[in-house]
Protein backbone atom coordinates (compact mmCIF):
# COMPACT_ATOMS: atom_id res chain seq x y z
CA UNK A 1 0.00 0.00 0.00
CA UNK A 2 2.73 2.69 0.73
CA UNK A 3 4.76 1.99 -2.65
CA UNK A 4 1.52 2.01 -4.45
CA UNK A 5 0.73 5.64 -2.50
CA UNK A 6 3.92 6.85 -3.05
CA UNK A 7 3.78 6.10 -6.75
CA UNK A 8 6.79 3.67 -6.73
CA UNK A 9 7.98 1.56 -9.38
CA UNK A 10 4.97 -0.58 -10.64
CA UNK A 11 2.57 1.36 -9.34
CA UNK A 12 4.15 4.87 -11.26
CA UNK A 13 1.29 5.24 -13.72
CA UNK A 14 -0.88 6.66 -11.43
CA UNK A 15 1.22 9.85 -10.79
CA UNK A 16 1.40 11.26 -14.38
CA UNK A 17 -2.13 10.50 -14.69
CA UNK A 18 -3.06 12.94 -12.05
CA UNK A 19 -1.40 15.47 -14.02
CA UNK A 20 -5.39 16.56 -15.36
CA UNK A 21 -6.41 17.66 -11.95
CA UNK A 22 -6.09 21.78 -11.84
CA UNK A 23 -2.41 22.65 -10.62
CA UNK A 24 -3.85 23.93 -7.24
CA UNK A 25 -4.43 20.20 -6.81
CA UNK A 26 -1.75 18.85 -8.25
CA UNK A 27 0.91 20.62 -6.48
CA UNK A 28 -0.87 19.10 -3.07
CA UNK A 29 -0.95 15.86 -4.50
CA UNK A 30 2.70 16.38 -5.98
CA UNK A 31 4.73 18.38 -2.94
CA UNK A 32 3.25 17.00 0.49
CA UNK A 33 0.43 14.82 0.97
CA UNK A 34 -0.74 12.23 -1.30
CA UNK A 35 2.61 10.11 -2.70
CA UNK A 36 5.08 11.67 0.80
CA UNK A 37 2.57 9.99 3.20
CA UNK A 38 3.84 6.72 1.07
CA UNK A 39 7.35 7.80 1.97
CA UNK A 40 6.21 8.21 5.82
CA UNK A 41 4.27 5.14 6.18
CA UNK A 42 7.50 3.18 4.49
CA UNK A 43 9.86 5.17 7.10
CA UNK A 44 7.84 4.73 10.17
CA UNK A 45 7.31 1.14 9.80
CA UNK A 46 10.86 1.38 8.84
CA UNK A 47 11.97 0.31 12.51
CA UNK A 48 9.44 -2.59 12.58
CA UNK A 49 10.54 -4.50 9.24
CA UNK A 50 14.01 -3.62 8.65
CA UNK A 51 15.02 -7.18 10.51
CA UNK A 52 13.60 -8.93 7.15
CA UNK A 53 15.92 -10.54 5.09
CA UNK A 54 14.15 -9.28 1.85
CA UNK A 55 13.38 -5.61 3.02
CA UNK A 56 16.68 -3.50 2.34
CA UNK A 57 17.31 -5.23 -1.15
CA UNK A 58 13.45 -4.90 -1.89
CA UNK A 59 14.05 -1.21 -0.95
CA UNK A 60 16.70 -1.04 -2.91
CA UNK A 61 15.65 -2.40 -6.31
CA UNK A 62 11.90 -0.25 -6.21
CA UNK A 63 14.25 2.92 -4.98
CA UNK A 64 16.40 2.68 -8.31
CA UNK A 65 13.68 1.45 -10.59
CA UNK A 66 11.25 4.31 -9.38
CA UNK A 67 14.13 7.00 -9.67
CA UNK A 68 15.30 5.48 -13.89
CA UNK A 69 12.09 5.60 -14.09
CA UNK A 70 11.08 8.71 -13.82
CA UNK A 71 14.47 10.43 -15.33
CA UNK A 72 14.02 8.39 -18.51
CA UNK A 73 10.51 9.97 -18.88
CA UNK A 74 10.78 13.37 -17.70
CA UNK A 75 13.60 13.53 -19.99
CA UNK A 76 11.15 12.79 -22.85
CA UNK A 77 8.56 15.27 -22.45
CA UNK A 78 8.08 18.42 -23.21
CA UNK A 79 5.04 19.41 -20.97
CA UNK A 80 6.09 20.89 -18.12
CA UNK A 81 3.65 19.49 -15.63
CA UNK A 82 4.34 16.38 -16.77
CA UNK A 83 8.32 16.71 -16.06
CA UNK A 84 7.54 18.07 -12.67
CA UNK A 85 5.43 14.62 -12.39
CA UNK A 86 7.94 12.59 -13.56
CA UNK A 87 10.66 14.17 -11.60
CA UNK A 88 8.63 13.31 -8.25
CA UNK A 89 8.89 10.05 -9.30
CA UNK A 90 12.31 10.39 -9.50
CA UNK A 91 12.62 12.42 -5.89
CA UNK A 92 10.34 9.39 -4.46
CA UNK A 93 12.69 6.64 -5.70
CA UNK A 94 15.36 8.82 -4.09
CA UNK A 95 13.50 8.78 -0.75
CA UNK A 96 13.15 5.02 -1.06
CA UNK A 97 16.92 4.23 -1.85
CA UNK A 98 18.01 6.39 1.10
CA UNK A 99 15.39 4.71 3.01
CA UNK A 100 17.29 1.22 2.66
CA UNK A 101 20.72 3.09 3.15
CA UNK A 102 19.92 2.93 6.51
CA UNK A 103 22.70 4.69 8.06
CA UNK A 104 21.66 7.56 10.40
CA UNK A 105 23.00 10.04 7.74
CA UNK A 106 20.67 8.55 4.91
CA UNK A 107 17.90 8.65 7.23
CA UNK A 108 18.40 12.68 8.22
CA UNK A 109 18.80 12.88 4.02
CA UNK A 110 15.49 11.74 3.92
CA UNK A 111 14.00 13.60 6.30
CA UNK A 112 15.67 16.71 5.19
CA UNK A 113 14.73 15.57 1.34
CA UNK A 114 11.07 14.66 2.29
CA UNK A 115 10.94 18.96 3.27
CA UNK A 116 12.55 20.11 0.76
CA UNK A 117 10.54 18.20 -2.26
CA UNK A 118 7.29 19.32 -0.48
CA UNK A 119 8.98 23.14 -0.76
CA UNK A 120 10.36 23.01 -4.31
CA UNK A 121 7.96 20.88 -5.67
CA UNK A 122 4.79 22.90 -4.71
CA UNK A 123 6.33 26.27 -6.12
CA UNK A 124 6.90 24.40 -9.63
CA UNK A 125 3.55 23.08 -9.60
CA UNK A 126 2.19 26.81 -9.17
CA UNK A 127 4.14 28.31 -11.24
CA UNK A 128 3.76 26.03 -13.84
CA UNK A 129 0.13 26.83 -13.47
CA UNK A 130 0.56 31.01 -13.85
CA UNK A 131 2.92 30.16 -17.11
CA UNK A 132 -0.47 28.13 -18.63
CA UNK A 133 -2.42 30.80 -17.79
CA UNK A 134 0.18 33.60 -19.45
CA UNK A 135 1.19 31.31 -22.12
CA UNK A 136 -1.91 29.42 -23.14
CA UNK A 137 0.47 26.67 -22.90
CA UNK A 138 2.54 24.10 -20.37
CA UNK A 139 5.07 23.11 -23.60
CA UNK A 140 8.48 24.24 -22.61
CA UNK A 141 9.04 25.39 -26.25
CA UNK A 142 6.64 28.03 -25.77
CA UNK A 143 7.59 29.23 -22.63
CA UNK A 144 10.25 31.75 -23.21
CA UNK A 145 11.49 35.36 -22.55
CA UNK A 146 10.93 34.27 -18.84
CA UNK A 147 12.94 36.68 -17.31
CA UNK A 148 11.71 39.56 -20.02
CA UNK A 149 8.22 38.98 -19.13
CA UNK A 150 7.58 38.09 -15.26
CA UNK A 151 11.18 38.42 -13.23
CA UNK A 152 9.44 37.86 -10.39
CA UNK A 153 8.29 34.66 -11.53
CA UNK A 154 11.66 33.76 -12.84
CA UNK A 155 13.03 34.50 -9.85
CA UNK A 156 11.04 31.94 -8.01
CA UNK A 157 11.79 29.30 -11.23
CA UNK A 158 15.53 29.93 -11.08
CA UNK A 159 15.69 29.47 -6.94
CA UNK A 160 12.97 26.58 -6.78
CA UNK A 161 15.09 24.57 -9.69
CA UNK A 162 18.27 25.21 -7.93
CA UNK A 163 16.33 23.57 -4.81
CA UNK A 164 15.11 20.36 -6.71
CA UNK A 165 18.72 20.52 -8.24
CA UNK A 166 19.96 20.12 -4.71
CA UNK A 167 21.48 23.43 -4.19
CA UNK A 168 20.96 24.05 -0.43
Amino acid sequence: AAFTKSAQFPFHYWLPGAMKAPTPVSAYLHSATMVNAGIYLLARFHPLLSHLPLWYPVLSMIGLLTMFTGAWLALREADLKLILAYTTLFALGSMIYLLAADTPLALLALVIFLIAHALYKASLFMLVGYLDKRYGSRELPTVHSLWKHAPVAAVIWTISTLSMAGVP
